[in-house]
């Protein structure tokens, strides 16, 4: 069996239910990752706020 026979196997087009996607959104913001990345907000957006006339593409 080649990779892509094999990927073409695994890959599901379909979608999975609203309620599954509310349930996998309700554990991840109760995980660590989340918590993580919430606490990192306010750097970002002071060095947007702080980067927002800076000419950064040449």
């Amino acid at each position: 069996m080649t990779l892509s026979q094999r990927t073409s196997r695994q890959i599901s087009l379909g979608m999975k239910s609203e309620g599954h996607y509310k349930k996998a959104a309700r554990t991840y913001r109760k995980s660590e990752q989340y918590t993580k990345m919430i606490n990192l907000y306010p750097i970002l957006q002071n060095t947007l706020i702080e980067c927002k006339d800076e000419n950064l593409v040449i």
